[in-house]
């Protein structure tokens, strides 16, 4: 169990300073602790965000949601960047697509570090979430390719670019409508 901690913890700092070679690592295995880095790091931070409220009632109900959304939200960008990864040519399976891009909420980190500095201004969050962001998108990014065996252009691509470019199409035809 010890050692299973650590283990955690350490691909936990992994995802910050080599996830190429971690997730390089994790498509040849089978494992959960993606998704339990998913549940765990975005359930601290909903906790965290309670907390800085003083609210319990508001804690319990961001811990809840904290557990919900971001799983209903991980799942269907996998699901997404998992077809049109596929579609671009990969050869990834959509549980360890899953797997591999529920790290990204490993710098859920960073955002409680920014929300413990917003006591000197709020002003000091906005670019650390800003930075947060960027680099999750990297993270999905870097986990797409090393699953599907994509360049980081078609990685891009599926993870980001496709359903982004549905997105506008879907906003600009519902503007015209």
């Amino acid at each position: 169990m010890k050692t299973n901690i650590i283990e955690f913890f350490t691909e936990s700092a992994q995802v910050f300073t080599n996830p190429d070679d971690l997730f390089y690592l994790k498509t040849e295995g089978k494992d959960t602790n993606g998704i339990i880095s998913l549940i765990f790091y975005s359930l601290m931070l909903g906790l965290v965000i309670g907390i800085a409220t003083g609210d319990i009632v508001v804690t319990g109900i961001l811990l809840l949601v904290s557990f919900i959304v971001p799983l209903v939200c991980k799942v269907i960008h996998s699901l997404f960047a998992y077809i049109f990864a596929r579609l671009l040519g990969g050869s990834g399976s959509f549980v360890n697509t899953f797997n591999l891009m529920s790290y990204s909420s490993v710098l859920n980190v960073l955002v409680i570090i920014g929300i413990a500095l917003a006591t000197l201004g709020f002003a000091v969050v906005i670019p650390i979430l800003f930075l947060v962001f960027l680099w999750k998108i990297v993270i999905e990014i870097v986990a797409v390719s090393e699953e599907h065996n994509l360049g980081y252009a078609k990685s891009f691509l599926s993870t980001m670019g496709i359903p982004l470019i549905i997105l506008i199409i879907i906003v600009l035809i519902g503007g015209l409508v």
